[in-house]
């Protein structure tokens, strides 16, 4: 019996000493996918793959991530050449996010505030050839590059692998940090190069800007991927090879004679890509020993792919990134309310044309006209979306117009017919640019009215019926007054060939006239310049109070926009009728609030739908909403529609 037991005991003892035992535990499939997706760059430690692949080799995963250049040189004859590249380039990842991010902070700096002003004092560049950070960046990149393209499967063969598209992303996030300290090591001047970074000798190349286009330093370099926006239904990206970023560029100096008078601006927030590259022979070990590269950046509307080591590439890019923060930083909703309502204001501010990308010769131009009280931050989401559309991106470029909107219809119409024209005129001065003709001009609310006399031929007719309230005398100096025909007498612009009219009051908005708004408008405030040249007008022409009265003055005081929106105005009366330009196609967009009316009694709350029908458009979308029916995804879809059709036509009469 002693025997039988010593046995036993002998056989359970080299059994537990020989033998593991293999237990499953079944686990939810969201719980296993987390874990598979868990790497450096998203949850902070190494991923299974790389942790394994260490292991694998008798190497401490942990130890690996305090010090990874030991582990990498060991690990390179013990693992296939994939595994140790993969893995060499995470551990460096986890080095570069555990180092002080000193240098990006440099680089973000004057992008972050909303109104960065120029600082007086010195700026103390870090050290960014020594920064550690962008050392480990550095490499980073460099073991990741050598994983994608030469490893000895080519990236077609790894097209379906989770590990593929994780080493992407870690060179992509590398990339950022060493675009940002190639920025810092620049201090912002252009066309420095080479330069010192993080050990590299780099050289730096734009694709796809003209040099009119870069002709100051930007102030800042943001990562668009890190950046966040509220109201902004969709950010619109492309994945692919590189960083999408945003360079920052200076204000206007106020002390700049030209910046009031020049119509034509961008809107300082350029989007790039950035992808770099190792010099050496094209063989792996030539790349890992390299100590130098080339940074390219790319102008994402222009360039969407690359050639690199022999294969085309997509290239990532960040459409609504540099649109976004325009918005966030420009405060240009507050400089609207602040001329409706402002006193004491000396001059009115002239029309604005925003360029929201680099003036592109061979995409047509979309403009976008705002309403009452209103600004480019308007077309929001609908210009977010324009601009997301690839297709309608490869076509178009989108421009915004801003405009005082306290003054006069009739004013604000010449003034956006000047600045429109002038921003043609510099951009295509000899007029043969696909950009300067075949436009498409969109209008919402009381700029929907402007955009379609901007698009039509008043002959005498608005003139004859301002001037039927005068005596015969004043009414032959007026007709010859400059200022008067400027304002009455105009003629479709020729760079339009097509019109979208949202929620546009054409006939008057009712809901001006109601006493809440009657008393905003007593609120209204006009420049003084506008005032002065009013009544300079009126004095020199011999014209009496109760004249100017009877085109809508108050108390010598002319019409403001608001006014001219009323039904029972002069403006209304003498353009209601003007009949657009012939053969000029057009759209309208109509807002329906109340579903339960006939469409004929209904409104979107502000314009009657009478108000907002035309005779003879092309097609009529009506809408359940408010006013604001610019906002509703089936208006974009609509007008996405109308681009599309537009984009089909222009290309039939091109082949002609």
């Amino acid at each position: 019996m002693r025997a039988w037991v010593g046995l036993l005991a002998g056989l359970v003892l080299l059994g537990g000493s020989g033998c593991a035992v293999v237990k499953v535990k079944e686990r939810a499939f969201g719980e296993v996918a987390v874990e598979r997706n868990v790497d450096a760059l998203s949850g902070g430690r190494l991923s299974t793959a790389a942790a394994t692949a260490l292991g694998s080799a008798g190497l401490d995963p942990e130890q690996c991530a305090r010090e990874p250049e030991p582990c990498i040189a060991q690990l390179r004859p013990l693992a296939a050449v994939e595994d140790w590249l993969a893995t060499a380039a995470e551990l460096q990842l986890l080095r570069m996010n555990a180092a002080p991010a000193t240098v990006t902070k440099a680089a973000e700096s004057a992008g972050i505030a909303k109104r960065a002003e120029p600082s007086e004092s010195p700026v103390v560049a870090p050290d960014v050839d020594s920064d550690l950070r962008t050392r480990a960046a550095i490499e980073t990149a460099r073991y990741a590059y050598a994983y994608l393209f030469l490893s000895p499967r080519t990236p077609e063969q790894r097209v379906f692998e989770a590990r593929q598209e994780r080493v992407l992303r870690f060179y992509n996030r590398a990339i950022d940090v060493v675009a940002q300290a190639a920025f810092e090591a620049s201090r912002g001047q252009i066309g420095t190069t080479p330069l010192q970074v993080g050990g590299l000798e780099l050289s730096i190349a734009l694709h796809g800007y003209e040099a009119t286009e870069l002709t100051q330093q930007p102030e800042a370099l943001l990562a668009s991927d890190t950046l966040g926006f509220d109201n902004l239904r969709a950010v619109y990206r492309r994945d692919g090879f590189g960083t999408a970023l945003v360079a920052v560029f200076p204000r206007r100096s106020r002390s700049d004679p030209d910046a009031a008078d020049t119509p034509y601006r961008d809107t300082r927030y350029l989007p790039v890509t950035a992808t770099l590259r190792f010099d050496g022979d094209g063989g792996l070990d030539a790349v890992l020993a390299s100590r130098t590269a080339r940074m390219d950046v790319y102008n994402p509307y222009r360039i969407d792919s690359e050639t690199i080591a022999g294969r085309k590439v997509p290239l990532a890019a960040n459409y609504s990134a540099a649109y976004g923060i325009w918005l966030a930083r420009s405060e240009l909703a507050r400089l609207s309310l602040s001329s409706l309502l402002r006193p004491k204001q000396a001059r009115a501010f002239k029309p604005r044309i925003y360029l929201n990308q680099p003036y592109d010769p061979n995409k047509r131009v979309i403009v976008l006209v705002h309403g009452l009280a209103s600004s480019p931050e308007a077309w929001v989401n609908l210009a977010n979306e324009l601009l997301g559309d690839e297709t309608l991106r490869k076509h178009y470029q989108l421009w915004q117009v801003f405009y005082p909107t306290n003054l006069s219809i009739l004013s604000n119409r010449a003034a956006i017919d000047s600045a429109l024209t002038q921003t043609f005129a510099h951009y295509d001065p000899e007029g043969d640019d696909v950009a300067g003709r075949n436009a498409v001009l969109v209008g919402h609310s009381m700029g929907g009215v402007i955009s379609r006399l901007l698009v039509s031929d008043s002959g005498d007719r608005v003139l004859d019926a301002t001037l039927q309230a005068f005596d015969p005398a004043a009414a032959q100096r007026l007709r010859n007054e400059p200022m008067v025909r400027e304002l009455t007498v105009f003629k479709a612009m020729p760079q339009f060939e097509r019109a979208v009219f949202l929620a546009s009051p054409h006939r008057g908005a009712v809901v001006t006239d109601g006493w809440p708004l009657r008393m905003v408008r007593k609120l209204i405030r006009l420049p003084f310049d506008v005032l002065r040249e009013t009544a300079e007008l009126a004095q020199r022409n011999e014209v009496g109070q109760d004249e100017l009265q009877k085109i809508g003055f108050r108390k010598g005081r002319p019409p403001t926009g608001p006014d001219d929106l009323s039904p029972n105005s002069l403006f209304m009366r003498s353009t209601e009728n003007l009949p657009i330009e012939s053969g000029l196609p057009y759209h309208t967009i109509v807002g329906q609030r109340d579903l339960k009316l006939p469409l004929l009694q209904s409104s979107d709350g502000a314009v009657p739908y009478r108000s907002a029908h035309l005779d003879g458009a092309l097609s009529e979308k009506v809408i359940p909403s408010g006013h604001s029916v610019q906002e509703t995804p089936q208006a974009i879809l609509e007008l996405r529609r109308i681009l599309r059709i537009d984009m089909a036509e222009y290309a039939k009469r091109v082949k002609r």
